[in-house]
C-alpha cells in the first residue's frame, strides 16, 4: 500500500528523482489560507521582520556594516543559492519539499551563517545581532544533521527562534507574537508538507537553539532590553 504521509513520495514516484507534480499543492480554502500563513511565516520573511523590529533599537559604530553583513550572509546568500538550485531544476520548489534535495541548500546556509557569526564575534558586532545570527547558526547546524535522516520543519524552528528573540528583547509587549507559532505549525501540517511530529520537533529545536545562543553570547544585558 502506498504511503500518504506528509514528506513521503506518492505512489509511482521515484525516491531518486522527485517530481514537481508530487509536491502537495493547496486545493481547499483552508489549504489556501494555510499557504499564505506559511509564506508570511517563512524563514526569509521572519528574518527580515526580526531585523526591522530590532535594528532601530540598536546603536554603535559601524552598525551599517553589520546590517549589510547580516542581510548578505544570513538572508541573500542562502536564498540566492536556493533560487539558483530551483532555476537549474535541482529542487522542486522553494520549500524544498523532498528531504533528499535539502542537503546542499542546508549546507550552504550553515556555511554562510558560520561566516557571518565568525565575522561578528571577532569584530565587535552589537550583541543582539550576534544573538540573532547565533540562534540561526545553531538551528541550521541541527537542521542539517537531522535532515540527513529525517525531515523536520524549518518553518517551525525559525518561527520559534524568532519569537523567543522578540520576547527576550521586548518582554510582554511581544507576547502576542507567540500566537504566530501554532499558526505556522498548523499551516505546515494543513499543507501536507509535514507531520505534527515534524513541526513539534521544529518548534523544540528553535527553542533549544535560542537557549544555546543566549548562553554563548556575551554582553546582552537583561531580558526586556528594548522595553521603554
Amino acid at each position: 500500500m502506498c504511503s500518504k504521509q506528509p514528506g513521503r513520495l506518492r505512489c509511482g514516484e521515484s525516491e531518486k528523482e522527485p517530481s514537481v507534480q508530487a509536491v502537495p499543492r493547496p486545493e481547499t480554502w483552508g489549504q489556501h489560507l494555510a499557504h499564505w500563513i506559511s509564506q508570511a511565516g517563512s524563514p526569509p520573511v521572519m528574518g527580515l521582520v526580526l531585523l526591522l523590529l530590532i535594528l532601530p533599537r540598536v546603536s554603535g559604530p559601524r552598525l551599517w556594516m553589520w546590517t549589510g553583513l547580516y542581510i548578505l550572509l544570513v538572508m541573500v546568500a542562502p536564498l540566492g543559492f536556493l533560487l539558483w538550485q530551483l532555476h537549474r531544476g535541482q529542487v522542486t520548489d522553494l520549500d524544498v519539499h523532498f528531504r533528499q534535495q535539502r542537503t546542499w541548500s542546508f549546507a550552504i546556509t550553515c556555511l554562510s551563517l558560520l561566516l557571518a557569526w565568525t565575522a561578528m564575534a571577532f569584530s565587535g558586532a552589537p550583541p543582539v545581532l550576534l544573538l540573532m545570527v547565533g540562534t540561526s547558526l545553531v538551528q541550521w547546524l541541527a537542521l542539517f544533521l537531522i535532515t540527513l535522516r529525517w525531515k523536520i520543519s524549518v518553518h517551525a524552528a525559525s518561527i520559534a527562534g524568532t519569537t523567543l528573540i522578540l520576547v527576550w528583547g521586548f518582554g510582554l509587549a511581544a507576547t502576542p507574537f507567540v500566537i504566530v507559532v501554532p499558526l505556522v505549525a498548523w499551516s505546515r501540517v494543513k499543507l501536507r508538507r509535514h507531520t505534527p511530529a515534524q513541526v513539534i520537533a521544529g518548534v523544540l529545536l528553535g527553542c533549544v537553539a535560542f537557549s544555546i545562543a543566549l548562553l554563548l553570547t556575551p554582553g546582552l544585558g537583561a531580558p526586556g532590553v528594548f522595553t521603554p
